[in-house]
C-alpha cells in the first residue's frame, strides 16, 4: 500500500515551506517529499504502508495533522482542504 498526499505551495510561500520542511526531516521519515520538476511549486509525498490497517493511521495522521503538520496549512493553496490524500493498493500481488 501507498499513499499519496499532494498539495501546491504557492510561489511567495515556496521558499519558506522548503526551509521548514529541510528543518524537520524528522517528519519525513519513512516517507519522501517531492516537488514536481515541470511546475514547481506542486509537492506530493510518498509513504509506503506495509497494509491497509498502517495506510489509514497514517492518512488519518497527515490529514488531522500534528502539530507540526498544522504548520503547512498557512502554506498550502486552499489550506488544509488543499491537501489531498489518496491511498493505494497493489493491482497485481508482488508487482
Amino acid at each position: 500500500m501507498v499513499l499519496f498526499c499532494e498539495y501546491v505551495i504557492e510561489e511567495p510561500h515556496r521558499e519558506a515551506f522548503l526551509a521548514w520542511a529541510a528543518a524537520r526531516p524528522e517528519l519525513w521519515l519513512g516517507g519522501e517529499l517531492m516537488e514536481n520538476a515541470g511546475q514547481p511549486g506542486v509537492f506530493v509525498e510518498i509513504w509506503p504502508a506495509a497494509d491497509e490497517h498502517e495506510a489509514l493511521r497514517k492518512q488519518k495522521e497527515r490529514l488531522e495533522g500534528r502539530s507540526e503538520w498544522s504548520r503547512m496549512d498557512a502554506w498550502v493553496k486552499g489550506g488544509s482542504e488543499g491537501l489531498r490524500v489518496w491511498m493505494f493498493r497493489p493491482v497485481i500481488p508482488g508487482g
